[in-house]
């Protein structure tokens, strides 16, 4: 700030120039009066011109009339009196600052004059009567005076004047801004104020030059302070320090072993006690990379990022990816939603800080934004690595004078680089599965790429970035050869690939009804018409010239399949199954024999054919008494009317068996999702498999029209009905006797002999001899299999029987006297 001449303050100019702010301010107080109901951040617009004050420059120069700066022969003499000048203008503007800003909070109406006394104090900066950095000494002090609320209404003020108060003298006062930029960010909080911490940034960002060094980490210095704390393994605990070369777990052709010794799956994630220990120490490889040029620090990096991306590769890649079949809404929930809450409050969300308790880890890794934080350090690590490899290195020699403090020494070999070049396409491959995993990938890899061009341009020294203007010569021949390339030589009567516009032409109005009326207008194309356009477009497709015509091509291909597809949608929808190449449609235009049985959809029964009683049917018994095929020839013998529900399994499908028709086959940690979530109303283990039946999956079969019908085994069935209270029909299916249930049992193979005999051993805790009881308190109908054909009869007749009704004794069902009725025929499989 300059200094006050000693031997003459100015003290009539300081007098008179504050006579004129004040006629200054009444008048921009007449163009814009406070109004009591207009918020404070309404009342910074319009803002006040030069041409809206009355003769401005002629008024300065009579408050400053014994002060002469223009036509003065004395350089010295001239830079006193501007000094002078300059001097009493501050004086005036500081002082009237400084009282209106100690009696008026700035949700207050009148704060209005301080937005008009900053106009007032642009203008003259830019005019030059007062210094430029002025303006910007005074919105500090107001930002430093003023709570975070009041500065996002200060910084509405400098958004709105943003090119106004930066287009002149900006050499002035760049300091000033960046100064007070950084003092607002350090007091804001980027978990709380990041909107506003971003409307900072974006601030500089368009007043400051690209190339500007401002913003520049010239000496590389990593954010090395940033230390993340975490639980170290206790004696009893499992053992996880992997810091040492003797307890580190080394991967070996035959698999992994965990940290009691035991061979691990390849494929198979670490459990969240043995992946704690591996994952938080990655923090230090991310703030500190130079430490990775290490062997030692690089293995234990390598590690954890693989144990990382393992573990992280069995949750979606994104919330809305789940499928309907592992992730229903749960027909019970025991959590509920937070009310009000956004979908935009994730994206909202930023912790600078990590919370690294043990027994908050596994939720931490169940987010979705966690594991994307997680993922993009690793992505920027990698991308560390293969910028300093022995290849990558060659393209640093060039530069005319690199920045030394963060060209490095070190290199990575290409064994490492091999592995990050393979990690990175993992990750990009599972933050790919899906359009918003593909969308925020996308933005990731974009940011990726810039980052590694602003590091280089570091590292070349921060070259300026500037275009020289081209040559009047060589703006006119380019100008030329543009028109001489867009010039048409030859007029064509329609354009190319133009539509013909005939129909525009003024006609008859009976001829123009009669056009309209033609049923080519609205008729559906014939789907083989496709067949040779498309065949066309393939033989094009193949010689295409270039990668221009290639592209053109195949989108008037992707236009053609599309219309055929929406045509065949109506008659050949079975095919549609059939097709493994999106590319090749060709299966359409081919006749399907005995379309009936190639429906993908089975028709829904008549209204007439259903059962009165609509609940969902349960068919129970020990295994090998035949409830698969008794089921399949129910679903056959009334085709329409039932349908079948697909359980979940966590095994792996064997051969013959579909995902989705034969059980839905889902991981481990899936399974436990929809029982944890209340979604099945019944789940069973056997021999470490997990088994259940999803509300969802019943839901469908009954949306659809028909009664769903579930195969259970006894224990699936009480685990319904006791536990579960799932209401529905249950069906108990007996064997005549063990001995005939054993001999099915060899005769279907896949049963050693111990196996066969646990079975038979366990019948009679599985099946009570007081049939009553059992009827009464699980199952409503039982039945003896003897036959097939007389079962699938009897289970039918029980389904169909109205509620007045009882099934007679010798039919198959529960006799009058509590027996169970037996029917005899063919022999029934397992």
């Amino acid at each position: 700030m300059p200094a006050l001449v000693v031997d003459d303050l100015g003290v009539p100019h300081v007098t008179a120039f504050g006579s004129l702010l004040n006629e200054l301010l009444d008048e921009a107080a007449a163009l814009k009066p406070p109004v009591t109901n207009r918020t404070p951040s309404a009342s910074i617009e319009p803002p006040i011109n030069k041409h809206d004050l009355n003769n401005l420059s002629g008024r300065i120069s009579s408050a400053f009339s014994g002060i002469t700066v223009e036509g003065a022969d004395d350089d010295v003499a001239v830079k006193k009196a501007r000094s002078r000048k300059f001097a009493a203008i501050e004086a005036v503007a500081r002082d009237f600052f400084s009282k209106l800003t100690a009696s008026t909070p700035i949700n207050s109406p009148e704060f209005i004059k301080i937005w008009n006394f900053l106009d007032i104090l642009s203008i003259l900066s830019d005019d030059g009567h007062c210094d430029p950095a002025l303006l910007f000494w005074l919105i500090e002090e107001l930002l430093d005076s003023q709570t975070i609320a009041g500065c996002r209404i200060i910084f509405d003020y400098l958004e709105s004047r943003r090119e106004r108060i930066t287009a002149k003298h900006f050499k002035q006062t760049n300091l000033v801004i960046l100064r007070s930029c950084n003092e607002l960010l350090r007091r804001l909080s980027r978990a709380e104020d990041t909107a506003f911490c971003g409307r900072v940034f974006i601030f500089l960002f368009q007043s400051f030059p690209l190339g500007d060094r401002s913003s520049v980490n010239l000496r590389g210095e990593y954010h090395v302070e940033n230390v993340t704390t975490f639980e170290t393994p206790t004696e009893e605990g499992s053992k996880m320090d992997v810091d040492t070369q003797d307890d580190a777990h080394k991967e070996t052709a035959d698999g992994r072993t965990d940290d009691k010794g035991a061979t691990k799956n390849a494929d198979e994630p670490l459990s969240m006690d043995e992946l704690y220990g591996l994952f938080w120490p990655l923090q230090e490889s991310f703030s500190q990379p130079l430490k990775l040029f290490d062997t030692s620090n690089f293995t234990k990096f390598r590690r954890g990022v693989e144990e990382t991306v393992r573990t992280f590769k069995t949750y979606p890649s994104d919330e809305g990816s789940r499928s309907a079949s592992t992730l229903e809404e749960p027909a019970h929930g025991v959590k509920r939603k937070r009310e009000g809450s956004g979908n935009d409050e994730q994206s909202e969300a930023f912790n600078p800080k990590y919370l690294t308790s043990r027994d908050l880890f596994e939720l931490e890794v169940g987010d979705l934004t966690f594991r994307r934080h997680i993922l993009v350090q690793i992505l920027i690590t990698l991308n560390f690595i293969l910028s300093w490899t022995a290849d990558a290195k060659k393209k640093y020699e060039g530069m005319n004078t690199p920045n030394k403090s963060v060209m490095y020494s070190g290199e990575f070999g290409e064994e490492e680089a091999k592995w990050a070049r393979d990690t990175k396409n993992r990750i990009a491959d599972y933050m790919r599965k899906d359009q918003p995993g593909r969308f925020f990938y996308r933005m990731v890899d974009t940011v990726l790429a810039r980052d590694k061009n602003w590091v280089y341009w570091k590292m070349a020294g921060c070259e300026p970035i500037r275009r020289d203007p081209i040559t009047p010569e060589l703006w006119a021949e380019a100008q030329a050869s543009a028109q001489r390339a867009t010039m048409n030589k030859r007029l064509r009567p329609i354009p190319l690939n133009a539509v013909p516009m005939e129909f525009l032409k003024e006609k008859d109005r009976d001829q123009v009804m009669e056009e309209l009326k033609n049923a080519e207008r609205f008729k559906i194309p014939d789907l083989d018409s496709f067949k040779a356009k498309i065949s066309d477009d393939d033989f094009a497709i193949s010689m295409a010239a270039n990668e221009q015509e290639k592209a053109r091509l195949t989108a008037s291909k992707a236009s053609k399949s599309w219309r055929a597809l929406r045509i065949a949608r109506g008659s050949k929808l079975a095919a549609f199954d059939k097709i493994d190449d999106p590319n090749d449609i060709s299966l359409i235009f081919e006749p399907l024999d005995n379309m009936d049985a190639e429906k993908t959809v089975e028709d829904v029964a008549a209204e007439g054919d259903m059962p009165a009683n609509r609940e969902t049917v349960v068919i129970s018994g020990p295994p090998g008494v035949g409830k698969s095929t008794l089921v399949e020839k129910l679903l056959e013998a009334h085709k329409g009317v039932f349908g079948r529900v697909v359980r979940h399994t966590t095994r792996e499908p064997a051969e013959g068996e579909a995902n989705g028709r034969t059980f839905h086959f889902v991981k481990a940690l899936e399974f436990n999702q929809l029982r944890d979530g209340d979604r099945l109303v019944e789940y069973t283990e056997q021999d470490g498999i997990a088994y259940g039946t999803s509300s969802k999956a019943i839901e469908t079969v009954t949306e659809s029209g028909k009664v769903p019908v579930i195969e259970l085994d006894m224990e699936g069935a009480k685990f319904a009905k006791d536990m579960m209270d799932f209401p529905g029909r249950y069906i108990l299916i007996k064997p005549p006797t063990p001995d005939v249930l054993q001999s099915r049992l060899k005769d279907a193979g896949g049963r050693d002999e111990a196996a066969i005999k646990a079975i038979i051993d366990g019948l009679p805790e599985q099946l009570d001899d007081d049939e009553s009881k059992m009827s009464s308190e699980l199952f409503d109908h039982t039945i003896v299999n003897e036959g097939l054909e007389q079962s699938v009869k009897i289970l039918g007749e029980f389904l169909y029987k109205r509620e007045d009704e009882e099934v007679e004794e010798g039919e198959g069902g529960k006799a009058p006297n509590g027996e169970a009725a037996t029917n005899g025929g063919e022999h029934m499989e397992t």
